[in-house]
């Protein structure tokens, strides 16, 4: 892909919210979760911290959908959730936001699964999302952004049109397969996962000094806005990103666009230079 290419409208930023709304399987829960980090128990079935992981489906995705309103954002969808809550999957796409597979759950990474098991879990979550919204996802995001050597060209062979698991370059890449392009976006540097610890303000502070800096560098640019329904879908950091998107709305000169919009374009722009 040529460095030369910019965005619709002349805009120097393209900012792409992905939102994550995940479960864990039976007998699985996020280490991250407070009480888990705090107070590890080994051996026992950690119900207070899978029902802290559970807040993302029951409450958090529904704050969240208010706060982002009118601005598109890819909702990464574990099957597991669409199986256990159908009604809040469909309740996400009829908001006009796009819906991207996100494996089973947050514990089936596709680097610890056999090609064979892989290619199960890609078709298995397909299936469930194109089920309950009636759209079939074309973008893909592992769990931890952890792919296997397999996972793009499996990808690639099912249908997919994007993957979010790289990091590797500022701009969208289109990765050649026996399949044909898949466009890779890269995965955040931030989430609310990682530096919310720092606090709700400075989690806000950071997002809009670097939507700050791409602006003021030469463009084109890429924004992310990575926020988990389970931990920024609480009330004061579900604040905090509703003024990250009131930043993004009176900053002008960006497209806020979802990954499927932005990898369509890229590949669209890799096929006129070629």
């Amino acid at each position: 892909m040529r460095a030369e290419i910019d965005w619709p409208g002349g805009r120097k930023v393209v900012a792409l919210v992905t939102v994550a709304l995940e479960l864990w399987s039976p007998g699985h829960w996020p280490a991250y979760a407070p009480m888990a980090a705090a107070w590890p128990l080994a051996g026992i079935d950690d119900t207070h911290s899978t029902s802290w992981a559970d807040y993302g489906v029951t409450t958090g995705i529904w704050r969240l959908l208010d706060v982002l309103g009118d601005l598109p954002a890819t909702v990464g969808v574990n099957g597991l959730v669409a199986e256990r809550h159908p009604e809040t999957v469909r309740a996400v796409h009829k908001a006009g936001h796009e819906v991207a597979a996100h494996s089973w759950a947050q514990d089936v990474v596709p680097a610890l699964l056999d090609v064979d098991a892989e290619r199960t879990n890609i078709r298995r979550c397909t299936d469930i999302l194109r089920q309950v919204t009636g759209v079939r996802p074309t973008g893909w995001m592992s769990p931890r952004a952890t792919g296997s050597k397999h996972t793009v060209e499996l990808l690639a062979e099912a249908g997919y049109r994007w993957t979010g698991d790289h990091g590797d370059h500022d701009l969208p890449q289109v990765l050649s397969t026996a399949h044909g392009p898949l466009a890779s976006l890269m995965h955040s540097d931030y989430s609310d996962v990682r530096d919310a610890a720092a606090g709700p303000y400075a989690y806000r502070d950071l997002h809009r000094a670097l939507l700050d800096q791409l602006l003021a560098a030469p463009g084109p640019g890429v924004f992310h806005l990575t926020v988990h329904a389970h931990v920024g879908g609480r009330p004061l950091l579900a604040g905090m990103v509703g003024q990250i998107l009131d930043h993004i709305r009176e900053s002008g000169d960006v497209w806020v666009a979802t990954h499927t919009q932005l990898a369509e374009h890229v590949l669209t722009h890799q096929e006129g230079t070629l």
